[in-house]
């Protein structure tokens, strides 16, 4: 598991490679919090596997971007992780795309 940080402008990209579950979790969750952007988009493009008990980090990242007036987007192709932001009506809570580059500025 490996997540990188980019900045560009305002917006922070996440890039997450690898599975997300209980064992990367605190990295991610380290990772979510040291960003100080105002908008983030976490890219799920290279991970894999994307655990239910990740999507609490997730959800304190989008309201820290809400509460800074930013954007948080997850970049997310079509699958499983996708599947499983459908199916608990994530997608219409966050902005979910099918990659990074769709997000103007990532």
């Amino acid at each position: 598991f490996d997540v990188a940080t980019v900045r560009v402008g305002e917006l922070a990209r996440l890039r997450v490679v690898g599975d997300v579950d209980l064992a990367s979790l605190p990295a991610l969750r380290s990772a979510l919090d040291a960003v100080d952007s105002p908008s983030v988009v976490v890219d799920l493009d290279s991970g894999g596997v994307l655990d239910p008990i990740a999507l609490g980090a997730l959800h304190a990242a989008a309201l820290r971007c809400s509460r800074r007036s930013g954007r948080f987007v997850v970049a997310c192709p079509p699958g499983a992780a996708r599947d499983l932001l459908a199916e608990l009506g994530l997608d219409s809570v966050w902005e979910v795309v099918a990659a990074a580059g769709d997000v103007t500025g990532a």
